[in-house]
């Protein structure tokens, strides 16, 4: 009826008018920082970002609205769909851009600024994911619109020897965390997990940086998506990473064995559950047992962590290792 028409035009109303003025107004408030602008100091540094994800986010906020009322509407859930997947993947869409990471920084993201602003709108394009309500089909489209995009960034980036793009990566998490493997299909699966393991070595390897520099929260962030996205895989289809447990298992090892701050304890704590559920691997038994020494050995370790959930849960998964 005229209020479905009408509600329609008010999101893209409010889109056109008020939510992509203020991402393009933020985003070039962030690029100064990124550039060194004259009187930038961390405080100025920490609201532009802020002001960033907050749009951002707004901007998804409407995406999904517009994707669960349906209809015409869809036109702009794909549109805000597939503009973030865009900047978080390439680093530009018709709306607005990021500047691009150098070299230098491809090695080692987690610790540029400009790299992890690419995780701001990977997330925002998460929350639209995570949304339950509307009809069935609506995050079967905008996977439809996005998913494109995705795969042929991975493509161009498979060649590269640096780690995985955090955008991308960020992405790559959230998809296999949100959405069904029958929308997802098993090759697409199959294409996006290498990258997604490539991040579980990444983080685990430079773990100390993010899990103790105070900057790190956006990396931590990452980092619960990626694990989030393992433990559903060794849940639902095991078989999918049979081939990388020989490498996710040291990788687990390193983030369940972390003494960090206690904004990590989360992280670890999925970490150590993770490490729990490998060992049900119905194809991976004699990769599982090559393993047992040194898991046992490592967590015997850190029974003794300042935090009681996490010798609790240390003290749990040491025990069903032992018992393999």
């Amino acid at each position: 009826g005229k209020g479905g028409v009408w509600g329609g035009k008010n999101i893209k109303i409010l889109l056109d008018i008020v939510v992509s003025p203020a991402v393009t107004e933020s985003v070039a408030c962030l690029q100064q920082t990124f550039d060194g602008a004259s009187g930038v100091t961390t405080a100025s540094d920490h609201a532009c970002t802020a002001n960033v994800e907050a749009a951002l986010n707004f901007m998804a906020l409407l995406g999904s609205a517009a994707a669960c009322r349906g209809g015409r509407c869809s036109q702009t859930a794909d549109e805000i769909a597939s503009c973030l997947v865009q900047v978080a993947c390439n680093g530009s869409s018709s709306a607005f851009a990021f500047k691009s990471p150098g070299n230098e920084a491809q090695q080692h993201p987690i610790l540029d600024p400009a790299s992890l602003a690419f995780v701001l709108p990977a997330a925002a394009f998460g929350s639209m994911l995570s949304v339950k309500n509307g009809g069935p089909f609506w995050r079967q489209r905008i996977i439809h619109k996005t998913l494109p995009i995705l795969m042929k960034t991975l493509q161009e980036q498979a060649t590269s020897r640096s780690p995985p793009a955090l955008g991308s990566l960020a992405v790559v998490a959230h998809i296999l965390c949100s959405v069904s493997q029958t929308h997802l299909g098993e090759s697409k699966i199959r294409q996006m997990i290498p990258t997604l393991i490539a991040g579980l070595v990444y983080f685990s390897k430079n773990l100390d940086v993010i899990a103790q520099d105070d900057k790190g929260t956006k990396g931590l962030d990452v980092l619960s998506v990626i694990l989030a996205a393992l433990t559903k895989i060794l849940r639902i289809s095991p078989e999918d990473v049979t081939k990388f447990v020989g490498v996710i298992i040291p990788s687990l090892l390193l983030l369940s064995t972390c003494n960090a701050s206690k904004r990590y304890t989360p992280n670890q704590l999925i970490a150590l559950q993770c490490l729990e559920i490998v060992t049900t691997h119905p194809n991976a038994r004699n990769a599982v047992l090559r393993e047992k020494d040194q898991v046992t050995a490592a967590l015997s370790v850190i029974v003794d962590h300042p935090s009681k959930i996490i010798r609790q849960a240390v003290v749990h998964v040491r025990n069903v290792w032992f018992t393999l």
